[in-house]
């Protein structure tokens, strides 16, 4: 049975995906790809080699749903920081990936870090940051890239919030080291950190970027 989203409203729209309530439990998201942001879309405007690199590649319902199955084949079973994954489904917009759906203590949808960052930094906020990156660190959770606008606030009431990612899940490395060996894992997701932090302090206000080192290892949107 194909899902109707055709007659809904998007909660939110990202860079390549639209992301509804899924129609039958409001409880549930349901992820389905832009029209514009498709892997043949995607290709046909990539330039220099990658225009040569196969479909997949430009797939992101494709390696989130990798990712996931992943994460059961190796018994990841704490959700704290990232939503249950409730498998896909086929929607009247392609293949949708259904996932947890998060609000707030009052029912509202949660802001990401690119939002609340330049409001200032809080001591909630400030102790939701570090329990993420423990929960990172603790989890060997890996990530294509930590970008503040992936990663939801959920205030469990007015002074505490909970840290979500929602996109960017997923190893991006070509040869997955970092599946096999857990040093490579632990290398690669204290990178992540660094430049995490990097781009949290670039959000924050009166911290202009030109004022800011670049974190070990490049610039922060350059590590895969």
């Amino acid at each position: 049975m194909t899902l109707r989203l055709h007659d809904l409203e998007p909660f939110a729209i990202g860079g390549t995906r639209r992301c509804y309530v899924h129609p039958d439990d409001e409880t549930r998201c349901v992820k389905v790809l832009r029209t514009d942001r498709t892997p043949q879309a995607r290709r046909a405007v990539a330039s220099g080699w990658r225009r040569f690199k196969g479909l997949a590649s430009f797939d992101d319902q494709r390696k989130e749903t990798k990712a996931y199955r992943h994460l059961r084949r190796r018994g990841q079973l704490d959700y704290t920081h990232v939503p249950r994954f409730y498998g896909t489904v086929e929607t009247d917009q392609g293949a949708g990936i259904v996932t947890a759906l998060f609000r707030d203590y009052d029912g509202g949808y949660p802001k990401n870090l690119e939002e609340l960052l330049p409001l200032g930094m809080t001591d909630a906020l400030e102790q939701a940051i570090s329990e993420f990156k423990q929960w990172l660190r603790r989890e060997l959770f890996l990530t294509r890239d930590l970008l503040p606008h992936n990663i939801i606030a959920v205030a469990a009431r007015p002074a505490r919030y909970r840290l979500v990612i929602v996109d960017g899940i997923g190893n991006s490395e070509f040869i997955p080291l970092s599946h096999w060996f857990t040093f490579c894992a632990r290398a690669k997701i204290e990178r992540k950190i660094r430049k995490f932090d990097y781009r949290t302090r670039i959000l924050l206000p009166g911290r202009p970027p030109s004022r800011e080192p670049i974190p070990p290892g490049g610039a922060p949107h350059a590590d895969p």
